[in-house]
């Protein structure tokens, strides 16, 4: 089917809905709008996704995994703004996307959009409900990722730069509306790992797979998996070559040195709060499975920092050997805190689970000069 300027110009005005650009033959198991193909999407299709994430996530992140998928999915809307230039209709990115999702309204979507604010780096837009929204009303929290995922998405293709979309409020939430703030912004390390520590987003989000080439990207930085009986081997090699009190002293110094370099490249991030860096580095240890922080306290009279993690990944991998055996835990939690925090410390393991403790807990104390 032939859409011409005229038939986009009266879709946008109003005077138009996309019923006549609507081809279903059932028989053949066809549906098309505006002779693109596509196809319905039943609730429990969108509810098993955001179910899919959920199982290794949380609510919170299900939805910013959803998001990220749907970003991609905005991303091929790059195509309907070449035909419509090629018709010489230039519209403004928020009119651009008031028609996105005036003929995904149409399909179903949702309520129809409201512009309420439309800028050069800013867009607000508003909605009785999406269709996510209805579907997950028993979240009982902001749960659009599919649209704040398509909002960034088409506004990165129809302008090259990247926008950041929050959800200010949700009608799965019990609010009136689903409202939008999209701002335009920088892309930046920092905001990323910033949103990692406070919870808004896991490194998920931000891995880059490509296991036919052989790479792997964290943020735009190159990473590797690394199974978990390296730790043992590596150890056991060292033990062999120089006995099992040096070999803790050298993995000790060596991870040490690794939290004070992770921390140095933070900072080179902008970043220079202490606890905001120590914070990032735990965070980001946490969440690629090196441990997994419980609690953190501080001890005034002995001036004794204590971190308590529920495994480490040697104890995981050693098991139940009788003794402590997280030494280069124990260095790498001692470097971040001496980079971040500009003092010299000594780290202490004083429970482990391979000595048949509940955790792994560690002593932070200033080290004598």
């Amino acid at each position: 089917m032939k859409i011409g300027r005229e038939d986009f110009e009266a879709l946008i005005k109003g005077d138009k809905t996309i019923a006549p650009y609507i081809e279903l033959d059932p028989l053949a198991g066809s549906y098309s709008v505006f002779g693109v193909k596509t196809a319905s999407n039943p609730n429990y299709l969108i509810r098993a996704i955001y179910e899919m994430y959920e199982v290794n996530l949380n609510k919170k992140l299900a939805v910013k995994a959803v998001r990220k998928l749907f970003r991609s999915v905005g991303m091929g809307s790059v195509g309907l703004n070449n035909l419509l230039k090629k018709l010489g209709m230039d519209l403004k990115p928020a009119e651009f996307l008031m028609l996105v999702f005036k003929l995904q309204h149409q399909q179903g979507w949702g309520a129809p959009f409201e512009l309420v604010e439309a800028g050069d780096k800013r867009i607000i837009l508003r909605t009785k409900q999406t269709f996510e929204s209805e579907v997950l009303k028993d979240w009982n929290m902001p749960v659009c990722g599919i649209h704040q995922g398509w909002i960034e998405g088409i506004l990165k293709a129809v302008t090259g730069k990247t926008w950041f979309c929050l959800e200010k409020t949700c009608h799965a939430k019990g609010d009136e509306f689903c409202e939008f703030v999209i701002d335009q912004v920088e892309p930046s390390w920092k905001f990323k790992a910033e949103a990692v520590v406070k919870g808004d987003s896991a490194i998920t989000e931000f891995i880059e797979h490509k296991p036919l080439e052989g790479t792997i990207q964290l943020i735009d930085e190159p990473v590797v998996m690394m199974p978990r009986f390296i730790f043992t081997s590596m150890t056991n090699s060292l033990k062999k070559t120089m006995g099992e009190a040096p070999a803790s002293g050298v993995n000790y110094r060596a991870y040490m040195d690794m939290g004070k370099e992770n921390v140095e490249h933070y900072k080179k991030m902008g970043i220079n709060n202490p606890k905001t860096l120590s914070d990032m580095a735990f965070a980001f240890y946490s969440q690629m499975g090196w441990f997994n922080v419980i609690k953190e306290e501080w001890d005034e009279k002995t001036k004794t920092k204590l971190i308590t993690l529920s495994h480490t990944v040697e104890s995981e991998s050693f098991g139940n050997v009788g003794k402590n055996v997280c030494f280069c835990t124990a260095g790498l939690l001692a470097g971040i805190i001496e980079g971040a925090f500009g003092i010299r410390v000594q780290a202490k393991e004083i429970k482990c689970k391979s000595k048949g403790d509940e955790h792994c807990i560690f002593t932070i104390t200033n080290k004598p000069e």
